[in-house]
């Protein structure tokens, strides 16, 4: 998933190849088999999505314990590794959305000690699992310390490499105001890569005015803001056939009509949803009229008497592997859009494929907007 919805990733079009947030995010290894009965369904549901190839690095994560003895090695390595090579092991750990506590605290160690001798680049790629597995290092205030430094010093030589990391850094939470007062500036509205640069900007703006309103110092003007993603994104595009978002959209069709709800809106700042739907106070679903204004960086006013409403399905390449944690990009998604009103409703893939049929589908959505909180 993209960088910002799901964190990830990140903008209209993907970023160039150097960045994390352009790798694709791989269908994880097959669960259990879906109960869910084929003959009953319509052809949007999703097949079994196929275990990606293990990489040369960490091959052994299906052997225990060689997987074990490679998280009891590194540690005992962090001195001698070279950035290339810690490098391609954060890349596999975001890749594979691998939530192993031990490696990434073997990362943290090492930027800890090493940030300052490392290119921006190159620290990009360290910080981005830990922003993918919503994973704060043990050792999280020589992290944060050490990588506010770093990053000041060298904002200027990457400005899309700052950009990321600094999107990283909000999606755990973390706010370094002295960096801030670099990057919104002419040097990186101005910068190669600028629609892209631009489009970090204006989600860390919002992100700033919803979460960080301590915060005194240069901002975003509103002639530069541009909405983060205006699309899919693109593990969510790559992933369709094995998503049940089809599956949950013939549910909504045949239980309230194809009026009544809007998919695959994009909400300002620039958060692709999946379903949204409007209550009103009794808790009624209402048809939809116009939606929020698709060439917008702020959000509209919300209506006080409109309760607004996302069905958010969540697959499983939207999860750290083997876990109920969102990636972060997803889980900043979510966070941002509550404080801007919105109600989410999760829709885990754990529960979806222990339905068995349409029928239990509608029952299960029937069930969920019921118990929305008006």
């Amino acid at each position: 998933e993209g960088r910002a919805g799901g964190v990830g990733g990140s903008s209209t079009s993907p970023p160039p190849p150097s960045s994390p947030a352009a790798s694709p995010d791989l269908p994880s290894l097959p669960g259990p088999s879906r109960c869910l009965s084929r003959t009953s369904l319509p052809p949007s549901l999703p097949p079994s999505p196929p275990a990606p190839c293990a990489g040369p690095l960490l091959r052994g994560r299906s052997n225990g314990r060689r997987w074990r003895q490679e998280e009891n090695e590194l540690p005992k390595k962090v001195d001698s590794i070279t950035p290339y090579t810690m490098a391609l092991i954060a890349k596999y750990i975001a890749r594979h959305r691998l939530r192993e506590t031990r490696l990434l605290d073997t990362i943290a160690d090492f930027l800890i000690r090493k940030a300052e001798y490392l290119d921006s680049k190159v620290i990009q790629k360290l910080v981005f699992p830990f922003s993918r597995m919503s994973y704060r290092p043990s050792a999280e205030q020589q992290f944060f310390s050490r990588l506010e430094e770093a990053v000041e010093l060298k904002a200027l030589s990457s400005p899309l490499a700052t950009v990321n990391i600094l999107m990283s850094l909000f999606q755990l939470g973390h706010f370094p105001g002295t960096v801030l007062h670099r990057v919104f500036s002419s040097a990186f509205i101005n910068s190669p890569y600028a629609l892209i640069v631009r489009r970090y900007l204006s989600l860390l703006d919002a992100a700033v005015e919803l979460e960080y309103r301590d915060y005194i110092g240069p901002r975003l003007q509103d002639a530069h803001k541009v909405l983060m993603f205006d699309h899919a994104l693109t593990a969510d595009e790559v992933n369709r056939k094995y998503s049940y978002k089809g599956l949950v959209a013939e549910a909504l069709r045949q239980l309230l009509g194809e009026h009544s709800y809007k998919q695959d809106e994009v909400l300002p700042p620039g958060y692709y949803t999946d379903f949204v739907l409007w209550l009103d106070g009794s808790g009624r679903v209402l048809p939809i009229r116009s939606g929020p204004c698709q060439n917008r960086a702020t959000a509209p006013e919300p209506d006080p008497f409109l309760c607004r409403v996302i069905l958010s399905v969540n697959d499983k390449w939207h999860y750290c592997h083997n876990s109920e944690v969102l990636v972060g990009s997803r889980a900043m998604r979510d966070r941002h859009l509550r404080l801007l009103g919105y109600i989410i409703l999760q829709l885990p893939y754990h529960e979806l494929e222990k339905l068995n049929g349409i029928e239990e589908v509608k029952q299960y959505l029937h069930q969920k907007l019921l118990d929305v909180p008006l």
